[in-house]
């Protein structure tokens, strides 16, 4: 344990100034003091009561009174010897890689050879504003911060500095890319007819039961009981990487409907393997969910000449539509195995043909079919109630 002490440093006479000198506990990258380092702050021309004043304030900023440790280790070595053994490698391989990239590519070349002592919230604030300047979309900005974030929160989780700096700087608004869209039920039949198996199976059954394109192709032959009419969804294979489901809640089963309880059987029928996958490669293992697209859908999606769509949009497909017509939410929301319903409630799009009918029923409200004979210019109208106030 580290003993407290409680010494306040010393104010000195510097010509016609004061300096404040103190001293202050080095953590080393293991976390424990090694040294203790003297520093000094300069009040310039004060009087010594303002002094006092002054270093009064500083030290009560800084906590010097509490004796707490400052970490002089690099924001590079804090990753590699701490937040990254002992936070990200906990995440999902997708968060890791993800977080990996944020750091090496845009935090490090920056703030890497800071120490998490001396970083501040400008330095953190100047960061953000480059990569506004260099063109990064609003989103990955965000991320490039939180990453930032996450590890200086995770520094004073542990005691080692006063604050996390990177709370308060202000970020750009939000700009969403374009989302996957809903496809209309014309659009899902058509695709469906042109697809070729498997690509076709795992349509449908994106769409039948808004699964993710990683867990319908971490789905083995064992997750299906065709006896109890049953397809359990238990682990997500994507770009390659086999994980449990995103979220626990997203480890669910589906009873499935007649029509597809005999698609899956007449696909089994098609199956000259012996793969414990539902959906294997060549060689017996699981896909790459970009490669399955360039491979099995992009030529069809291509020919079809659609409008733009992708594998989430199975999802916002099954979602949009039981949404729109009054499925209720939590039911919702555990078949899309999310954990909260405000996630759930993203995924729903309001149709545009349902959008029209509202507008039209208003507009039915506001000038009844009786008046619109009388109402069909607004420009005769005002003609007609102008030469009646004339009259």
């Amino acid at each position: 344990m580290i003993r407290r002490r409680y010494q306040l440093g010393s104010l000195q006479k510097r010509g016609n100034g004061w300096r404040y000198r103190y001293r202050v506990d080095m953590l080393d990258e293991d976390g424990k003091v090694n040294h203790r380092q003297e520093r000094a702050v300069s009040f310039g021309k004060v009087t010594r009561k303002e002094a006092v004043a002054m270093r009064d304030d500083f030290v009560r900023k800084h906590g010097l009174d509490a004796n707490r440790p400052v970490v002089a280790m690099t924001l590079s070595t804090f990753w590699t010897s701490h937040f990254e053994p002992k936070v990200v490698q906990k995440k999902s391989h997708h968060t890791q890689k993800l977080y990996t990239q944020l750091f090496r590519n845009h935090v490090e070349p920056t703030l890497g050879g800071e120490a998490l002592c001396d970083l501040t919230r400008y330095a953190i604030e100047d960061l953000v504003t480059q990569k506004e300047k260099q063109g990064l979309s609003s989103q990955t900005v965000h991320h490039i911060h939180g990453i930032v974030s996450k590890m200086l929160g995770k520094a004073k989780f542990w005691g080692w500095i006063e604050d996390n700096w990177a709370s308060g700087v202000t970020l750009p608004q939000v700009v969403r890319q374009r989302s996957a869209r809903a496809l209309t039920l014309e659009e899902v039949r058509l695709i469906a007819h042109n697809l070729r198996e498997p690509a076709r199976t795992v349509f449908v059954l994106g769409v039948a039961f808004g699964l993710r394109i990683g867990e319908l192709l971490g789905l083995e032959v064992a997750d299906l009981d065709f006896d109890a009419e049953l397809l359990y969804v238990r682990r997500s294979a994507t770009r390659g990487i086999l994980n449990p489901t995103k979220t626990p809640e997203g480890a669910r089963s589906f009873r499935l409907p007649p029509f597809i309880n005999q698609l899956l059987k007449a696909y089994m029928l098609t199956r000259r393997t012996g793969s414990p996958w539902l959906f294997p490669t060549r060689r017996g293992g699981f896909h790459n969910d970009r490669t399955f697209w360039i491979r099995f859908v992009k030529p069809t999606a291509d020919t079809l000449g659609l409008p733009q769509w992708s594998w989430h949009s199975m999802r916002r497909t099954f979602l949009t539509h039981n949404g729109n017509r009054g499925v209720a939410m939590p039911i919702l929301q555990s078949l899309a195995g999310h954990t909260n319903a405000q996630t759930t409630m993203r995924y729903i799009d309001p149709f545009a043909e349902e959008k029209q009918k509202v507008l039209e029923a208003w507009s039915d409200r506001l000038w009844p079919k009786t008046l619109r004979p009388v109402a069909a210019s607004f420009e005769v109208l005002g003609a007609a109630g102008n030469s009646q106030l004339v009259d």
